[in-house]
């Protein structure tokens, strides 16, 4: 059933109910506490490594699965409407913890008392420069305790935590705002003009839809029926299930899905190629069109040559880069950075019609100009952006960021989040990050000469929080509320009660595990090691100051250049089958699944070819199999984990 199908305008009357947002709002509460604690206390899998996590994917299938069992016995249920105002709220959620928004923003509070020594110069260069109404208070080991845990008698000193996270939540809430206003102005030309795929949330939403038949009667989905779905569930499930039962039998033999140990030196000037296989990512590859699987593997051969070529040469464009990044290569990064601009440009120009018709809708209040069917008026929606976007100008003011590097970091910010939402929902590929963050993008281009130690202290720390990070989530998030009819201002309201629900859970129940048990214990990164490099950089930005370096402009001009003509021999060349996305992404952290891809891309090559679109589907079944039976173990495992290996369990899910 396509996408295409379901908009709007042909859905049933389904209204957005209080009942919807509660449950919601528990929704989210769960999984934000699951990512919370499997990071922290537990010691399990990474269950919000993508962007459609597989922790909120076992949550909503929980709920809807005693939905269906409710109403198959006559018993009150909910309606679809409802089912998606979880879905949507749910997505946000899954955003938060961990990995996700908040994790190197808690980590980075209490690093820089706690690691620092004389030798690394925290305590010169970093410390005297921390904006104290954004770090709790040191006096009495406060800091110290969260990272060791707290001394017998010694109560957790919340007092010490209010005061700063209360004013990094206004920073979360008004990039909240900034990504929720920029949805609504360009859901319409994602949606309904350029009718993008969504493929991951899409498959979600067609399962949902189908629980229903046309007379309103509960049903089993069609997809989760049949001897195909069961194989692809079993798969994915069993070999979970199989390595569970070493847990108890550690002579048991494991399963294991990194072929080569996970890296594969092809030769010795070659960066690695990652050989995890993940089911994960195979069966929603399955579902990204063939041309954008093909062009992420091609361009990442290409993107490897290249480096081989350039270190052989003996070619470097400056320092190298923080170990694990794309290859530790800036010449790649830069490029994929350049192409990820021009892409974000080039669709602007693309819509300049519709966003026209949003500023005359704004500006005038044309009643040709539709927007019932937004989250908010357009008019609401950018007032909303501008004073947002203002309020985070004066909160990175006040923190010490000089009025000129926040008028470069903001809308490169903005740009950024852009084309991460608009390659999430194009390519429907699970791990995608972004080839640099907004202030690494200040310093190559502005330099770093003029800067005082205060002033990269406080842009590093107002930039530690992504609160931009929302945008995939919200966009996908605007693609199923495109299934309810009716009203959907409510929408707006229901995700900022989710927000502040899970963000509620994660800072409590971080706080309290690691005063508990002591933060250094955890088995998540962002207080072990992302929040320690961050400070780390820090100090060597101080010590090493920069002039704007014109090899990494033209890098980027370079990239930019190629993503252009990538895109317009796209539109002009029929039968075209490199398409641009694969140039911008093919370096982030999706190269971590390129053994995943590539063979899926092998798989629907061979499908298309042997018996065309029909067979391929048939085949749907199979690989939602393969999604849901990997949802289904990773949640045993942590359970299991949970009841015999409290506080030390295993890794099921992750990057393989």
């Amino acid at each position: 059933m396509s996408s295409a199908e379901h908009t709007s305008d042909s859905a049933p009357s389904r209204p957005i109910t209080a009942r919807g947002i509660l449950l919601g709002a528990v929704a989210c509460a769960l999984i934000s506490g699951w990512i919370s604690f499997a990071r922290t206390g537990a010691s399990t899998s990474d269950v919000n490594i993508t962007h459609l996590p597989v922790s909120f994917l076992a949550i909503f299938m929980l709920i809807a699965t005693t939905n269906f069992l409710l109403r198959q016995r006559g018993l009150p249920g909910l309606a679809p409407a409802e089912l998606f105002t979880i879905l949507i709220m749910g997505l946000v959620a899954g955003m938060i913890p961990a990995r996700g928004l908040t994790g190197t923003w808690l980590g980075l509070m209490a690093a820089p008392y706690y690691l620092a020594t004389p030798e690394n110069g925290w305590i010169d260069l970093v410390q005297p420069n921390l904006s104290p109404w954004l770090f709790p208070k040191n006096g009495h080991g406060e800091t110290k305790w969260l990272y060791e845990g707290l001394p017998t008698g010694v109560s957790l000193p919340w007092q010490a935590w209010v005061m700063p996270v209360f004013w990094w939540l206004t920073l979360i809430i008004a990039g909240f705002i900034v990504c929720v206003s920029t949805v609504v102005i360009l859901r319409k030309q994602w949606v309904e003009y350029e009718r993008l795929d969504y493929p991951l949330v899409t498959r979600i939403l067609d399962l949902v839809d189908d629980s229903e038949d046309q007379s309103g009667s509960p049903r089993w989905p069609r997809l989760l029926s049949g001897r195909l779905f069961w194989i692809g569930f079993s798969v994915s499930f069993g070999i979970i299930v199989w390595n569970i039962v070493g847990y108890f039998d550690t002579q048991w033999p494991t399963i294991r899905l990194s072929p080569l140990g996970g890296r594969f030196y092809p030769c010795r000037l070659c960066p690695w190629i990652i050989t995890h296989i993940n089911p994960y990512t195979i069966g929603f590859g399955f579902f990204v069109k063939q041309e954008i699987l093909f062009s992420i593997w091609f361009f990442h051969l290409l993107f490897i040559a290249q480096v081989v070529i350039l270190r052989r040469m003996g070619l470097q464009l400056g320092a190298k880069d923080v170990p694990g990044r794309n290859w530790g290569d800036p010449v790649v990064k830069w490029q994929s950075l350049g192409a990820l601009f021009a892409f974000v440009i080039w669709g602007l120009w693309t819509a300049r019609r519709h966003l026209g018709a949003v500023l005359r809708k704004t500006l005038t209040g044309d009643p040709s100009v539709e927007d019932r069917n937004e989250m908010m008026p357009y008019r609401t929606a950018v007032t909303s952006l501008v004073l947002s976007v203002i309020f985070i100008a004066m909160w990175m003011s006040q923190a010490g960021v000089p009025l000129a590097m926040i008028a470069f970091i903001l809308p490169t910010a903005i740009i950024l989040y852009i084309a991460l939402a608009r390659f999430v929902c194009e390519s429907g590929t699970l791990y995608l990050s972004l080839p640099a963050s907004p202030l690494e993008v200040g310093y190559q281009m502005v330099g770093t000469t003029t800067l005082s130690a205060q002033t990269v202290v406080a842009a590093s720390t107002a930039t530690t929080l992504p609160w931009m990070f929302f945008m995939p989530a919200l966009s996908q998030g605007a693609k199923a509320a495109d299934r309810i009819r009716g009203t959907k201002r409510t929408i707006f309201w229901a995700l900022l009660a989710g927000l502040l629900v899970a963000l509620l859970v994660n800072i409590l129940l971080v706080l309290k595990t690691g005063y508990a048990q002591g933060a250094f214990n955890f088995s998540e990164f962002p207080f072990t090691r992302y929040a320690p490099r961050r400070i780390g950089e820090m100090v060597t930005t101080i010590k090493n100051p920069q002039l704007p370096s014109l090899p990494h402009l033209f890098v980027f001009l370079l990239g930019a250049a190629v993503m252009i003509a990538l895109t317009v021999v796209r539109y002009h060349m029929t039968g075209w089958t490199l398409h641009p996305i694969g140039y911008a992404i093919s370096t982030t952290n999706i190269r971590l699944q390129f053994m995943s891809l590539f063979l899926v891309w092998i798989a629907k090559s061979l499908i298309t070819r042997i018996g065309g679109v029909q067979l391929y589907r048939r085949l749907y079944p199979l690989f939602i199999g393969l999604i849901l039976g990997r949802t289904a173990g990773t949640f045993l495992s942590f359970i299991i984990d949970l009841i015999w290996f409290p506080g030390s369990g295993h890794h099921v899910h992750g990057w393989a």
